[in-house]
């Protein structure tokens, strides 16, 4: 008898977009598809409306990125919680980058996100705002 726990996971493809609406995005699943795709590392010009957006993973939002109405995580009553400092100034190996990617009324699961301090801090700034 098969261990129905063992079973693998079958994903459908997510697709080039450039919008999706009120499905789940695995965050690996949607990295590999465009790679593959377009040879690009970059996630960009999508736009996510109504999602649920999944990790693990941690973003890189590069310039044009915007995150309206949108439940970031559990962050345990820290917004920092969902954040990761770079070491380097300069590059971070590892996150998933974004570029001209907007995030609309969409619910994040399982994510970090890493940047520039300015941007962390914005972030930590917007989270804690939209607690309270």
């Amino acid at each position: 008898m098969t261990d129905a726990s063992l079973a693998p996971i079958v994903l459908e493809p997510l697709g080039a977009g450039p919008e999706y609406a009120d499905i789940n995005v695995w965050l690996p699943q949607l990295f590999l598809e465009t790679s593959r795709a377009t040879g690009a590392l970059v996630i960009e010009n999508r736009k996510f409306v109504g999602c649920l957006i999944e990790g693990p993973a941690v973003l890189l939002p590069l310039e044009g990125c915007t995150f309206d109405g949108c439940n970031m995580g559990e962050a345990h009553g820290d917004p920092r919680t969902l954040m990761l400092q770079p070491g380097s100034p300069q590059r971070v190996a590892g996150p998933i980058p974004l570029r001209n990617c907007h995030f609309v009324n969409c619910r994040f699961l399982g994510v970090g996100f890493t940047g520039a301090p300015a941007f962390l801090d914005n972030m930590a700034t917007a989270l804690a705002g939209a607690s309270q």
